[in-house]
Order: structure tokens, then sequence, then C-alpha cells
């Protein structure tokens, strides 16, 4: 979720401005974070209390001002789930950690626990068994894990397992430079498979889901460095478990957790997996954060390589890739692995041998502005061949805009995403529909924040795929509880959400300046994924807004730092 800073210039602008907004509200207090939750609602915290808001009209949904002084780090949902937890563990290093689970409609507490020693690191949703697992640790570089596996509707702990293995902490970039929280963000996420569960923090560990029982473990170091998410999850493939960590793959037996085979060091990182028809497939290299500065770094080598699943075999290797590379897209049919650098698009025959890997298909970057009649304010980054965005960055390299992500839309269609720059890639017929590339705003930590944005744009599709299958498997478990008053009002929310996800999938917003009537500054541009035109956009009045983006809506939410006044509006 993107955060900037707001500076209005004075009392008389609200007045003013205020016609152009869809509602404007004043909480109580300055507004420390804030951001929009699964079902749609906005939520918001001040010193004050924990508040929650209905986008479409402003209205107050509820407020905790028991809830005091809450970080955003404290918390966490589970999309899908009519729950919002809250973690009150500031401070309370090795001592007992409260854990509430709130109705995320009415803010009631649903349950609550205080079974935790030490500070939350962790949280994530087993959807299979309608439960959560939460991992607590002590707040040190090195440290002991306490994982509790609890039923969501009743925050019964179904088990509690102690972790001997020590593990690094990563910072967090939700704490701050005065007050840095660690935590697990940095691993690999783990991986649920039927009754399994997967853990990469120390090595590769498999949990009992039904009996809470550690089955095995290796342990051996993961870490690059601190740079951040440079291993991919477990991947459990035919009586399988591969494992990456510091460039090295691994396979354990899924039954007794022997070590199968270990793979050549192929580098810093191999940050991803896929298995396909008895071959694993591992991402090479990419970009990655450094917390600690808050920077992005390339590491290298940059490509693709091709294991035999069962022995660990080199089939290929590519090192093709020109100093950045995208997620890959496996496309079985066409025989082909996609991916992207920062100059072409490239499909890697899956046929290929040694070294000496086939490119099916490689493809220049091109980039250059469409808009509609309605909208010509959106000021064009240019048209850019071989380098795309690339081509306009400044001597240090501070701006480069290379592709981050490959998106599979619903149509068959794959979107190229930058930080800047937007194209459409059709895989069948294996041309680019069209391209558009639009300037970066000056702002500071812009560039940053964007890859954010764009990393986050892949993981909203599949993150929203998951929670609906959650809902359409549990929603009668859920509507059958009769703490739940307001179990109709979330079925709405999330029908409304699932309705406008089908909507949204034709947009994408852009953080650019814009030239406008109004004015000349940051905005937004919403880009209509179909024909590539700039057909939306928002003018902030502000040189550093801080704000968040409901992208299947298309509604903007800002804050008035150090005021708590609160703007929302529609990008058109």
């Amino acid at each position: 979720m993107l955060r900037f800073f707001l500076l209005l210039c004075c009392p008389l602008f609200l007045a003013a401005a205020k016609p152009e907004f869809t509602w404007i509200l004043e909480a109580n207090g300055d507004v420390k974070w804030h951001k929009l939750t699964a079902a749609g609602t906005y939520l918001f915290g001040t010193d004050s209390g924990l508040y929650s808001v209905d986008v479409d009209s402003g209205q107050y949904l509820w407020k905790r001002e028991d809830l005091k002084k809450v970080p955003d780090f404290a918390i966490e949902e589970v999309p899908g789930a009519p729950l919002l937890f809250v973690a009150d563990d500031e401070g309370k290093i090795m001592k007992s950690t409260k854990l509430y689970a709130l109705d995320i409609m009415t803010g009631k507490t649903i349950w609550e626990t205080d079974k935790l020693q030490g500070q939350v690191a962790d949280l994530f949703p087993d959807y299979t068994h309608n439960a959560m697992v939460l991992v607590a640790t002590s707040y040190t570089g090195k440290a002991k894990l306490q994982l509790l596996h609890l039923d969501l509707m009743t925050g019964k702990a179904n088990f509690d397992l102690p972790l001997e293995a020590k593990v690094d902490l990563y910072m967090s970039e939700k704490g701050s430079k005065f007050s840095p929280r660690m935590d697990l963000n940095g691993h690999a996420a783990p991986t649920i498979a039927g009754d399994s569960l997967y853990l990469a923090y120390s090595g590769l560990h498999k949990i009992n889901l039904k009996t809470g029982k550690l089955e095995w473990g290796a342990t051996f170091d993961v870490t690059e460095k601190t740079l951040k998410h440079t291993n991919a999850s477990p991947l459990v493939a035919g009586g399988l478990v591969f494992s990456s960590a510091k460039g090295v793959i691994r396979a354990y037996d899924d039954a007794s957790g022997q070590l199968k085979w270990t793979s050549a060091d192929f580098g810093a990182a191999i940050p991803e997996m896929i298995h396909d028809n008895g071959t694993v497939y591992g991402r090479m290299g990419g970009v990655f954060l450094e917390p600690a500065r808050r920077e992005y770094q390339l590491k290298k080598p940059v490509g693709v390589v091709a294991l035999d699943a069962a022995a660990g075999s080199l089939r290929w290797r590519y090192e093709g890739a020109k100093d950045s590379i995208t997620n890959m897209h496996l496309d079985p049919k066409a025989g082909v692995m996609l991916i992207a650098d920062a100059k072409n698009l490239i499909g890697l025959s899956l046929d290929a041998s040694g070294n000496k890997v086939k490119e099916s298909y490689k493809l220049p970057l091109e980039f250059k502005f469409k808009s509609s009649g309605a909208k010509k304010a959106a000021k064009l980054a240019g048209r850019f061949a071989l380098g795309g965005v690339a081509g306009m960055a400044r001597k240090d390299k501070s701006d480069e805009d290379h592709p981050i992500a490959l998106v599979a839309r619903t149509d068959g269609n794959i979107v190229v995403r930058g930080k800047q720059h937007l194209l459409l890639f059709n895989p069948q017929t294996k041309q680019t529909g069209w391209g558009s590339a639009f300037k970066a705003p000056g702002m500071s930590n812009f560039g940053k924040i964007m890859t954010v944005a764009a990393f986050a744009m892949s993981y909203g599709y599949h993150t929203s795929q998951a929670a609906s299958t959650y809902w359409g498997t549990s929603e009668n478990r859920w509507h059958n509880d009769q703490r739940f008053a307001s179990m109709k009002q979330f079925e709405n929310a999330m029908a409304k959400r699932y309705s406008a996800a089908a909507i949204s999938d034709q947009f994408a917003y852009m953080l650019t300046d814009v030239d406008t009537s109004e004015g000349d500054g940051p905005g937004i541009v919403g880009v209509n994924l179909v024909n590539g035109e700039a057909e939306r956009e928002l003018y902030f009045k502000d040189r550093e807004p801080d704000y968040v983006i409901d992208e299947k809506t298309g509604t903007v939410i800002r804050t008035h730092k150090g005021k708590g006044s609160i703007f929302a509006q529609q990008v058109r």
C-alpha cells in the first residue's frame, strides 16, 4: 500500500476544495497510518484509538478508543475472513502478548488470547483448516520461535509448538529509525500443502497441522546478508520438497526429510521456483530490498536455471537477461518460459539443454503514450525502444525503470509492469498490443515506493484469488456463528469486492505528474488495460501526498498530516 506525506496549504483550501471530494472526515487526532482492508473498509489509527470507515459514505463503521496508539505493524487480516487481528505486543519483550480478533465490520471483540511469549513476528492463514498460524519471537537478532495454530472462529489453540532452531530477524519497513522493529518478513513465505506446513525461516522444517508435531527439520543458513526475499517459498511436488537458499536448491524426501540432492551454487539468490513435468525452474538473481538503507540492489547472475526434479542434474541454464528480471511465467502449451529483462521480453524454450538455451523469441520493449481525447493531461515519458523507460535515466541510474513484474490477466494476456510503465503482451500471437510510459513525479522516495507498488499489483491478483476461494468454501461456517451479527453486512461487502474486482481487472493506476486546468503536479492516472489509454486521472494539488488507493473502485483516500483531516476522491 502506498504511503506519502501530504501537505495542504491552509484551512481556506478545504472550504474551496470541498465539492471535489467524495467525502471529508476530521479524525480524532493526527492520522499515524491508514490502509484499506480486503473487505473494502478504510482503517486508520491515531493516538486516541483505532477507527474503521465506510469508503463510499465516509461514515464511521466503528471506533475502538480502548486500543490506543496501535502501530500499523500490529494490524493484520486474513483475506476472506470477517476478522481483523490486533496484536498488543509493543515493547513486551518475552512477556505475555495479547492478540485480539475483531469483527472487521463492527469492531467487536470476537475472541482474544494472551498465550504468546514475545512479539508477533509473522501471521498467515491456513485456509485448509480454517485457522491462522501465528509466529512469535523474542526481540533479538537470532531468535527462537513459538508457533501457535489458532482456530479462526474461536481463537482456540489447536497446538502450541516451540521451535528450537534459531532464526535471523529482519528490520521491518514498518518500524522507524528511533523505534526499529524486527520480524520474519524478509524470509520466504511458508507453504501449506494438505495437512503439512513447511517453514523456511532457518532451513526447512515440516510440521503436521493436525497433530502439531514437528515431523522433520533440516537447519542451514538461508540469509543473504540483510537482503530480503532472496529465497523462494518451499515447493512440494512429486513426493519431494524443494528449498532454495543463498543460490542453492535442495530437494528433500517429503515423508522422511532425507536430503536427496543439492544443486550447484547459482549465485546470490533463487527467489522463485516452479515445478512442471519433472523439471524445477529457478529464477536467478533480481532486485532485492536492503532494509537498513531502504534501497533496492540488483544481484547477479540474472536468468533462469532448469533442473531435473528427481536427480537435481542441470538441464539448462540461461544467463542472458540484462540488468533486471521479472518473475517467471510458464506457458507449457507453447513450451516457453517467459521473462522480461531491462530491454526485452524473452521466451525461453523449455526443450533447451546445457548453456546453449534457445530463445523462442526476444522482443524489444517499446512504450508509447496512448491517451483518449478527454485525457491529454498526463505528462508522457516518451517512446523508448531497447531499454524501455530506462532510456530516460539520470547518470546515477537512480530513476531507472526496468520491468518488475509479469501479471497474468484473466483474458490470457500478460501485463508487463514497471514503476512508470505498462505494456500488454499476447503470448499466443507473440505481439505487444500497446505500451504506455509516464513521467515520474519529482517526489522523495518515489522510486522505492513505486517499486513496491509494482510488485503489489501481482501479489494482489493472487491474494484476491485465494481469498475468493476460501470465502466460497467457508461462507456457511461463518454465517452460522452467532457471534457474528454483522455477517450479512460482511457478505454484502465481499460480494461487492468480487464484483468490483472483475471490473478493476481492466484498470491499473500509475502515479505521475499531471497537467490539468486545475494545476500541474503529482496525480494518479488510470490506464485501461484493454487499450492502454489513460482514461482517468486525479490531480493531488500537493507535492508529497500521503494516500492509499483502492484499485478495485478507483477511490483515493488522503490524509492531512498533523491536522487529522481525511479526504476521499474518485479517479475519473
